[in-house]
């Protein structure tokens, strides 16, 4: 009988004991909206925004190489001179012939009205004048073919070749590069088509400067998905003035899609048991253990899709003292969630 009555006394003595025990310190944060965004993952090879191997078109001997390797250039900058001797006294004897050409058919006009010379001699002299002024047209075309100029802003590489060279058609005198915006083009599962669209925003890493976040978004999306791989090819453009990343370089992109605005708390709240996941809410003082829904993971941040509201306050250091209906002393409350850098989809 003695035993009977202990278990049915049990409970009650249990809670009588809970709620006359000390209130237990622990830390609380309430319960925030935060931005957060599922991941999409890829791996892709930095390219220039624009790039061209220097050359000359025509056959011809380097005089002059006007730039320092991996200097800054400007569109229209003088890079290489190649031999324009002979060029230039053609286009010298050229002007000549045309000046003579145009005198002459000064004269011949004034000695049409005397009757002296008819009409059609005219047009032959004005003809003349043409051809010389094609000429002229030519030899300095082919004069700017001899200087070398950056079609682009950006920077130089190294030099290929010395003045005093024999240089040929093809044959490369240095690398120019515009690297102020990086392009990376990746692939990505068909199955995340409808989340990749042009505009959507992105972070990359680059191994070499493993601390660092670079900020991008993506251009364009192919139209066609790869009937072997089920996959697609995105391109992507980063923001590289301070000329960090250079091309070549291996690019982890992180295409931050479908993004929302959603309940956060920390992880470190959070109270697995098995596949479930519970929290300690505070009402009235006492802990109260509620199951919650996770979402998406952030570093030190936990989405929460059902079972919280915004401005519940739930513990989020010492969880491991607490039972249901512990009462509690909240001695710190944290001021914000932690950083959150980047989001993957849990």
């Amino acid at each position: 009988m003695a035993g009977l009555v202990a278990g049915c006394n049990g409970p009650a003595d249990e809670s009588g004991s809970l709620a006359s025990r000390p209130a237990t310190a622990v830390i609380a944060q309430p319960v925030e909206m935060a931005s957060f965004a599922s991941g999409i993952e890829a791996l892709g090879t930095a390219r220039s925004n624009e790039s061209l191997d220097v050359s000359a078109n025509l056959t011809e001997k380097i005089i002059s190489l006007d730039f320092d390797d991996g200097s800054d250039v400007k569109q229209g900058a003088l890079l290489a001179r190649l031999d324009d001797t002979a060029e230039r006294a053609a286009l010298a004897a050229a002007k000549a012939r045309l000046a003579e050409r145009r005198r002459t058919l000064e004269r011949s006009r004034s000695l049409v009205s005397d009757r002296v010379l008819s009409e059609s001699e005219v047009d032959l002299r004005a003809s003349e004048v043409e051809t010389a002024v094609a000429e002229v047209a030519e030899l300095e075309a082919l004069i700017s073919d001899h200087q070398i100029r950056a079609p682009f802003d950006g920077r130089v590489g190294l030099r290929m070749v010395s003045v005093g060279a024999l240089i040929r058609p093809g044959d490369v005198i240095t690398t120019l590069d515009d690297i102020d915006t990086i392009k990376v083009d990746f692939t990505v599962p068909e199955t995340e088509l409808a989340r990749l669209k042009p505009g959507v925003p992105l972070v990359a890493r680059a191994s070499a400067y493993p601390d660092r976040r670079f900020e991008g978004e993506v251009s364009a999306v192919d139209t066609q998905v790869n009937p072997q791989t089920r996959s697609v090819l995105a391109r992507a453009v980063i923001d590289n003035r301070e000329r960090v990343l250079q091309p070549g370089m291996l690019i982890e992109l992180e295409v931050l899609a479908r993004q929302r605005q959603s309940l956060a708390i920390p992880e470190s709240a959070l109270v697995p048991r098995g596949e479930r996941q519970f929290v300690f809410r505070i009402i009235d003082g006492k802990a109260e253990r509620v199951e919650v829904t996770v979402g998406t993971r952030q570093p030190g941040v936990a989405e929460i899709t059902d079972g919280l509201q915004a401005g519940d306050v739930v513990v989020t250091d010492g969880t491991i003292k607490l039972q249901p209906g512990t009462t509690v002393e909240v001695t710190e409350r944290s001021a914000v969630l932690p950083s959150r850098s980047s989001a993957t989809e849990n």
